[in-house]
């Protein structure tokens, strides 16, 4: 991850979910288990490194959606190295959106739960300082 510093978010976010396409691709799976876990991916990802980009007027995986589409359709899409290519990123995008739609319950529920646990992994401090109870003199 430290050779990526240099890039920007939406470059990185590319290029990890790219290797991480490539990883599973190269592994035999077969395509809807490549889709369900890139979308675990992207959800970690989001929760890890964007969740301040986390639109409140939209759903949780929609959220992905945004970030998934904006990464794509950035001017930053071509400053990724050329030995990096996104063509599988590309190809899974359709199949990663459509599992989005179609599986609104089951996709929601994913979200949730990884939030919860990225909520648990953060301490207390740092998650929401101004809910801290002040002590009475």
């Amino acid at each position: 991850m430290d050779k990526l510093q240099k890039y920007l978010p939406d470059q990185r976010f590319l290029i990890l979910l790219n290797r991480f396409i490539i990883r599973y691709d190269e592994s035999q799976c077969n395509k809807n288990k490549v889709v369900k876990d890139a979308y675990l991916f992207c959800v970690g990802y989001f929760f890890k490194y964007q969740q301040d980009y986390e639109n409140p007027y939209l759903k949780g995986p929609s959220n992905i959606i945004a970030i998934l589409s904006s990464a794509l359709l950035s001017p930053n899409f071509y400053a990724i190295p050329s030995n990096i290519s996104l063509d599988r990123v590309l190809y899974f995008y359709k199949f990663i959106i459509e599992y989005i739609i179609w599986n609104e319950y089951e996709v929601e529920a994913v979200f949730r739960t990884q939030k919860l646990i990225f909520r648990k992994e953060i301490p207390y401090e740092i998650k929401d300082p101004t809910s801290c109870k002040k002590k009475r003199l």
